[in-house]
């Protein structure tokens, strides 16, 4: 809200000026009327306006006492001071008129006389005193007529001296009431300007001001106040920049108007500090000088960079998320969790789609690392220079298609948090040295850099194959085997906890029904023994596949024996399956293998095999010992 004051120059002109300012738009403006007269502390010292109409020697006084309220003066005209002077024809004017005015721009005396044909004696008078000194030396000279303001009027009347009041027109005052409002409209938007340059400065988490030419501080937020000078409160504005931080390359970005960057340690603090030239009109004016403390800088990079991709740096599942009744499946998640709440790394071992990154997603969410970034990364999944360009990222132009300005690795980006490093067996041993360098350091180099950045990052390894026979043949090596073994889990697969395989089916399709807005279908209690004696080569992930394709191609709500048979051949893995689904009732002779075989083939137990045929153990003893008899 801008507050303007309209000291109206006579009581006559009250009703007019009111009027008149019932007509502007009165949105971010306040109006006060008031009738003041004279130069003493009362009338000019102002404290809540910020501008003030007003003519005469009264705006002076204003303008003097109160330098930062904008004056918006009502002129006085040739016109008004001819109405005056024409007003004089009825009073003494033989030895002349006497024109006190703050101004003698208005008034040349000889075209004045030549117009009226009275002799006029000009005087400037910008102070109450002035004013007086002025009507005695005319009064003296013999001159016994005055004309001027307010003030000279009652002044005279003291007196007794003939006077003529300089009546401001209606004219006059609205041109000042409307230049007081254009003013009021540039004052509101520069004050908005104002405010938010503060708001913005004060809400960066980086320390900033500006410096102009001569290395005086002209804008400063909080925050540099408490990185130079320990205070929130104090104000940077008007210090020399020498005095503060000597060890500054401002002047140089001055000079070449060129943006620059250092690596500045202040007050044991490490800050890359930004030097940006200030320009006006082609010309440096000045530098803004802006203090970013480094590991905020990496807290800021892994912010936006989770907001672009989700995907590797965010944990979505939870050890609730294992599904299982095997009691060995049970203990594992128990010792998976008690590893959770140490920082030490874990190597987690197990086939293709047993589950190892659900178990590494878990160890991360249940640490105290779990509000930070989760990185995964596959390591057979990459060329060995991309690999290497990922985990550790690189600096501008350190190889051909470099983006500008680098870019950072995977390292960088788990600061704090968690990196799993999927399939580390298939590692290249150069990149495995590096890797070693950060479990032992705990610090990265990008590719074409000359600087190392410390890393604070738990690693989750894992891998499917035999790793201690790759330490054997020279493929790893064994420091860093040693290094990442250091708490260790090994899944099973699916085929050795075969009461867990009708849970996760029925969890998978019930999801999957859900998602494909179909009625969870019902399942017969023979599916889940048929699928028991399954390999489950993809381990989860195959079951998972294929309870995604039961959930999509049933259609009589209720998934049977017969549809397994149907749509899900298990791709020809061997003779054994398909055995097992030809003969599912093995009434005496139908075997085109006998039982015995298939049983040795199978890998199972009896109990395992028995529940995959769909019959009681004592059934199978007993053909198993008929067939026996047969031969």
């Amino acid at each position: 809200m801008i507050r303007i004051l309209v000291v109206v120059p006579y009581e006559e002109l009250y009703d007019q000026v009111r009027s008149f300012v019932g007509t502007i738009d009165p949105h971010g403006l306040s109006f006060q009327l008031e009738h003041l007269v004279g130069t003493s502390a009362r009338v000019v010292k102002l404290t809540d306006v910020d501008i003030v109409v007003v003519r005469g020697i009264t705006g002076r006084a204003i303008a003097r006492e109160n330098p930062s309220i904008h004056i918006v003066e009502i002129s006085i005209s040739s016109s008004d001071l001819l109405t005056a002077l024409w007003k004089c024809r009825t009073c003494n004017t033989s030895d002349g008129v006497g024109v006190v005015v703050p101004d003698t721009s208005i008034c040349d005396p000889v075209q004045l006389q030549d117009l009226t044909g009275i002799p006029i004696h000009v005087r400037k008078a910008e102070r109450e005193e002035d004013v007086y000194s002025a009507i005695d030396e005319l009064h003296a000279l013999g001159v016994n007529t005055m004309v001027g303001g307010l003030t000279l009027c009652r002044r005279c009347e003291a007196l007794g001296i003939s006077h003529v009041h300089i009546k401001t027109g209606d004219e006059a005052m609205r041109r000042a009431i409307n230049e007081a409002v254009s003013a009021a409209r540039s004052l509101n938007r520069e004050r908005t300007r104002t405010n938010l340059i503060t708001t913005v400065l004060n809400s960066s988490e980086d320390a900033v001001f500006a410096v102009n030419r001569l290395g005086q501080v002209i804008a400063a937020n909080s925050q540099a106040s408490q990185l130079f000078l320990h205070d929130w409160q104090e104000n940077l504005e008007g210090c020399s920049v020498d005095s503060f931080f000597a060890g500054g390359r401002w002047q140089p970005t001055l000079e070449t108007q060129v943006e620059s960057e250092a690596i500045e340690t202040i007050n044991d603090q490490l800050l890359l500090v930004s030097y940006t030239p200030i320009m006006v009109d082609s010309e440096s004016a000045g530098v803004l000088v802006t203090c970013k403390n480094i590991e905020a800088i990496r807290e800021t990079e892994q912010k936006i960079r989770k907001e672009l991709s989700h995907k590797g740096l965010v944990a979505h599942y939870h050890f609730g998320n294992i599904l299982c009744e095997n009691p060995i499946m049970k203990r594992l998640i128990a010792t998976a969790y008690t590893y959770s709440q140490v920082d030490s790394n874990v190597f987690i071992v197990g086939e293709t789609g047993t589950g190892k990154e659900l178990f590494a997603q878990s160890i991360h969410n249940a640490s105290k690392r779990s509000s930070q970034p989760f990185v995964a990364v596959n390591c057979a999944a990459l060329p060995e220079h991309l690999l290497e360009s990922e985990l550790f990222g690189y600096t501008e132009g350190s190889f051909s298609g470099a983006v500008k300005g680098g870019r950072m690795g995977l390292f960088e980006l788990a600061h704090k948090g968690t990196i799993f490093l999927d399939e580390i067996g298939e590692m290249p041993l150069q990149l495995q040295a590096k890797i070693l360098r950060v479990l032992q350091e705990r610090e990265i180099r990008r590719i074409g850099g000359d600087m190392v950045v410390p890393v604070d990052v738990r690693i989750i390894s894992a891998t499917n194959i035999n790793i201690f026979d790759r330490v054997q043949k020279g493929l790893f090596r064994q420091d860093l085997y040693y290094r990442i073994n250091l708490l260790n889990i090994k899944i099973p697969p699916l085929r050795q906890r075969p009461e867990d395989i009708d849970l996760i089916f029925r969890h998978f399709v019930t999801r999957y029904a859900k998602e494909l807005g179909k009625k969870v279908p019902a399942i017969d209690p023979d599916v889940a023994s048929i699928m028991q004696g399954f390999h489950w080569q993809g381990n989860i992930r195959e079951l998972r596949n294929f309870s995604e394709r039961m959930a999509i191609l049933n259609e009589s709500g209720t998934i049977t024996r017969a549809d397994v048979e149907s749509y899900y051949l298990f791709d020809d893995r061997g003779h054994l399956q398909q055995n097992l689904f030809e003969h599912p009732k093995m009434e005496k002779g139908e075997a085109q293998f006998p039982l015995s075989r298939l049983l040795a083939e199978s890998g199972m137990d009896k109990d395992a095999f028995a529940r995959s045929l769909g019959i009681s153990r004592t059934t199978l003893w007993r053909r198993l010992r008929e067939e026996k008899a047969g031969t």
